[in-house]
C-alpha cells in the first residue's frame, strides 16, 4: 500500500513536469483574464464600485466644513449646465419676456430658475471656498498657537500648490491637443496643425504660456483658454493661494481682533485697487475664522463653574428663552435673504441686464473701478457661502451623497466638460436639429433635455475616471515628491 501510495504521488508529480508549457499559458490566460477584469472595473464610475463592493471600498466621512465641498461639487456642475446652455441655446442667456426668432421665452430663464445655468458667479464661489479651505487648517494651528506645524503646513501647501493645480490641467491640455490633431474634437478652441510634433510644440507653448499667466492673473489673452475655456482660473487660484499664504504668516502672531481687522484692511484696500480675486480670497479666510471663533465660542470652557453663573427665576429664564428664540428666529430670517438675495443676483443674465428688474438698478450704480456684474457676482457669491456657514437647512442639502460626490469630482469635471462637449456637439447636434430642431418654444426645451440627457451621463463618467486616474494620483504624486525633497529631521517630526 505504501508502494502504490508512493507511486501515485509520482505519477501526479510526472505530470505537472511533462506540460510546463500548459500550466504556463494557464497562467497566463487567468493573468490576462484578471487584468481585463481589473480594467473593466476600474472604468467603471466610483459609485457602481461602491456598489458592486461596498465592503472593499472605504466610505466618504463628512467633516466639519464638508457642505462647503458640496456647495463646490454643485457650483462645478452649473458652470457644465452653463457652457452647454450658452452653446447650444443662447436664447436662454436673455431675459425672459423676450421673444427671441419668433418663439416665446422659456420658464428656465426665469430669475432663480435660471440659477441652474449661471456659470459665470459660480467661479466667484470657487474662489471664496478655496481661500475658506486653504486657511481653515492653518487657523486652527494659529488658534492652538501651534506656530512650528502652522509653518510646516503652510510650507508643505505651497510646495504642492502649483503640482495640485497644473499638472492635471497639463494633461487635460494633453488630450485636447491629441484630440484637436486627430480630428475626433472639433477646433472651436484650438487650432488643428499639420503634423503631430507641430501640435505638441503647441501643447507645451500653451502649457509655458499658462504657467506664465499666474503673475498676470487680470491677463486672460494667454491661449490656454482656447483650448479649454475653463482654464483661465488655474493661475488666478495659484496666485491668490500664494497671496494668501503670505497674509497668513504675516498675520500668525497678531491677536484676533487685530488680525481680523487686518483682514478687512486688506479686502478693502484690494477692492479699492481693482483686485476683485484677492478680496475673494482674503474674505475666504475671514469667514474661515470667524468661523472657528463661532465653533469655539459654543464651547464650554474649562474654567467655568455652576457658581459662576448668574441665578435666575423662572420667570426671567422663560423671558430669556423667549427673547433668544426671537433673536434666532430673526438671524436665520436675515441669512435666508441673503441667500435669496445672492441666488437673484447670480440669476443676472449674460446680454441687456436693462431689461431685468433689480438688475437694472445694480449695474446702473457699479462702484468704480469695476463693470458690469463681476463685483455683483463676487457679493452674491459671499452672501451665499456665508449663509451656508449658517443655516443649518443648507448645509444638509450640500452634505447629501449626491452634492458630497459631485465634490468629490468638481476639479475633474470642472477641467473635463469642455473636452467632452467638443468631442459630442460636432457629432449630436446635427441629429439633433434634425430630428428635433430649435423653431418653437417646445422644441427648444426638448433640445435642451435630449442634449443633457445624452452628454451628462458621458461626461460624469470621464470626469470620474479622470478624478481617479489623474486628479487623486496628482495628489499623491505632490505628497511623494514633498516627502522625496523635506529635510529627514522635519520629515521624521511631521
Amino acid at each position: 500500500m505504501v508502494k502504490g501510495h508512493q507511486r501515485s504521488r509520482n505519477s501526479w508529480s510526472d505530470m505537472d513536469v511533462e506540460d510546463p508549457a500548459q500550466n504556463e499559458w494557464t497562467i497566463f490566460l487567468n493573468s490576462g483574464t484578471t487584468i481585463f477584469k481589473r480594467a473593466m472595473f476600474g472604468l467603471l464610475p466610483s459609485f457602481v464600485q461602491r456598489r458592486l463592493r461596498p465592503l472593499s471600498t472605504r466610505q466618504h466621512r463628512l467633516h466639519a466644513t464638508s457642505y462647503l465641498d458640496g456647495l463646490r461639487g454643485v457650483a462645478s456642475f452649473i458652470v457644465l449646465m452653463g457652457h452647454y446652455t450658452e452653446e447650444n441655446l443662447g436664447w436662454y442667456t436673455e431675459p425672459y419676456g423676450l421673444y427671441e426668432s419668433g418663439a416665446a421665452s422659456s420658464p428656465l430663464q426665469l430669475p432663480f430658475i435660471r440659477v441652474l445655468y449661471s456659470a459665470r458667479p459660480m467661479v466667484h464661489i470657487f474662489f471664496i471656498i478655496s481661500g475658506f479651505v486653504l486657511a481653515y487648517k492653518p487657523i486652527m494651528q494659529i488658534h492652538s498657537q501651534q506656530y512650528a506645524s502652522l509653518i510646516t503646513t503652510i510650507s508643505s501647501s505651497v510646495f504642492r500648490r502649483a503640482l495640485r493645480l497644473f499638472l492635471p490641467s497639463i494633461v487635460t491640455l494633453f488630450i485636447m491637443a491629441l484630440a484637436v490633431y486627430s480630428g475626433i474634437s472639433d477646433v472651436r478652441y484650438a487650432a488643428r496643425s499639420n503634423s503631430l510634433f507641430s501640435q505638441l510644440q503647441n501643447w507645451c507653448y500653451t502649457c509655458w504660456e499658462l504657467l506664465k499667466a499666474s503673475w498676470g492673473v487680470n491677463n486672460l489673452s494667454y491661449p490656454a483658454p482656447k483650448y479649454n475655456p475653463a482654464l483661465w482660473t488655474i493661475p488666478v487660484e495659484f496666485a491668490q493661494s500664494m497671496i494668501l499664504f503670505i497674509t497668513l504668516v504675516g498675520l500668525s502672531r497678531c491677536q484676533i481682533n487685530a488680525r481680523l481687522a487686518l483682514l478687512a484692511v486688506v479686502m478693502i484696500l484690494c477692492f479699492y485697487g481693482g483686485q476683485l480675486y484677492t478680496v475673494e480670497f482674503i474674505g475666504g479666510v475671514l469667514i474661515s475664522e470667524v468661523v472657528i471663533l463661532r465653533e469655539g465660542h459654543g464651547s464650554s470652557s474649562p474654567t467655568s463653574s455652576p457658581t459662576s453663573l448668574p441665578k435666575y427665576t423662572f420667570e426671567n429664564i422663560s423671558n430669556y428663552s423667549s427673547r433668544s428664540l426671537l433673536r434666532e428666529k430673526a438671524i436665520k430670517a436675515f441669512w435666508i435673504l441673503n441667500v435669496i438675495s445672492g441666488f437673484y443676483i447670480a440669476s443676472w443674465t449674460n446680454n441687456r441686464p436693462g431689461d431685468q428688474w433689480g438688475i437694472r438698478f445694480l449695474n446702473a450704480h457699479t462702484p468704480s473701478p469695476y463693470e458690469g456684474q463681476k463685483i455683483w457676482f463676487c457679493l452674491a457669491g459671499f452672501q451665499i457661502v456665508i449663509a451656508c456657514t449658517q443655516l443649518k437647512f443648507l448645509q444638509n442639502i450640500f452634505n447629501t451623497s449626491i452634492a458630497q460626490y459631485l465634490a468629490n469630482i468638481s476639479y475633474a469635471l470642472y477641467l473635463t466638460h469642455n473636452l467632452c462637449l467638443a468631442f459630442l456637439e460636432p457629432k449630436v447636434v446635427p441629429y439633433l436639429d434634425s430630428w428635433i430642431g430649435k423653431s418653437t418654444t417646445m422644441s427648444r426645451h426638448l433640445f435642451w433635455a435630449a442634449g443633457l440627457w445624452i452628454y451628462l451621463p458621458i461626461i460624469v463618467w470621464v470626469a470620474d475616471v479622470f478624478w481617479r486616474a489623474v486628479d487623486v494620483p496628482s495628489v499623491k504624486f505632490a505628497r511623494w515628491l514633498e516627502l522625496k525633497c523635506i529635510v529627514e529631521d522635519i520629515q521624521k517630526k511631521g
